[in-house]
């Protein structure tokens, strides 16, 4: 155990401060112990058997927890290869007059070391991937927020490009809204977009469909010159969508549209 710990010592999480030594022991001591239990039977080949389901469920966890606590694959796949090596010398020592059975024990054991770390490897790979997946998730949602700015109206700002899996959570988002909040006109603002091609285009004439099949009016508002030239260009056909230039015009429509009247109170 100590020398298993002597070779973990320079792993760079440790200098980082992702784990301290306290933890580093206590997960090395509880997998040494599940990992012995599991060897107890001879059994070095076979990891699907049930004397190494204890184990594998172990490395499981460990593994995509470090994934998410910020470890690298080399840090996170080090726990099983610095056993692997540490084990080694040791049965260099027991085998020494032995070298047959050394040489079948260590086949047996790096074999099995392999597994483990290939296992431990592959959920890192995996608990990363989806860590990363939830923070896009999480991204996406704060990129499409969509504003209850007014009674009955919604706003919803546009910022940098829209790509399929955006666009579906743009009219998720808004669809929602609508529903909850009752509103019956969304503003959907793109200043912040700083180009518009065919295809997002009618990505956001699908969203404004789809709302107005809700009930909602939309007023797409914050076309650029740029932009405007480009639809003209690709024939986009914006003929049925309100516009208007900027986000303060869009808001000016709605109150009309709304018969409400803003003004400015005298303190």
């Amino acid at each position: 155990m100590d020398a298993w710990i002597k070779a973990q010592a320079d792993v760079t999480a440790l200098k980082k401060g992702l784990i301290t030594e306290k933890q580093l022991r206590e997960e090395s001591a509880r997998f040494l112990r599940i990992l012995i239990k599991a060897v107890a039977g001879g059994n070095l080949e076979d990891i699907t058997a049930p004397e190494y389901g204890e184990a594998i469920k172990y490395l499981t966890g460990l593994s995509a927890s470090r994934a998410v606590q910020g470890f690298s694959p080399s840090e996170t796949a080090i726990f099983i290869f610095s056993l692997k090596n540490t084990v080694f010398r040791f049965l260099q020592d027991e085998f020494e007059d032995r070298p047959a059975e050394l040489n079948k024990v260590v086949i047996g054991f790096s074999m099995l070391m392999d597994k483990l770390g290939l296992i431990t490897f592959e959920t890192y790979v995996n608990g990363r991937e989806e860590f990363i997946r939830e923070q896009q998730r999480s991204l996406m949602e704060l990129s499409t927020p969509v504003i209850q700015v007014w009674d009955e109206i919604l706003i919803l700002p546009l910022i940098g490009t829209i790509d399929s899996a955006r666009a579906k959570q743009i009219m998720e988002n808004l669809l929602e809204s609508i529903v909850n909040t009752k509103s019956s006109i969304v503003i959907m603002d793109i200043t912040g977009v700083p180009a518009v091609d065919a295809e997002m285009a009618n990505r956001l004439l699908q969203s404004m469909q789809a709302a107005k099949l809700m009930g909602a009016e939309c007023v797409l508002t914050g076309i650029s010159p740029q932009i405007s030239k480009t639809l003209v260009h690709l024939g986009v056909d914006l003929s049925s969508v309100i516009t208007r230039a900027s986000l303060r015009d869009g808001l000016d429509l709605a109150f009309k549209k709304l018969k409400v009247k803003v003004t400015k109170m005298e303190v």
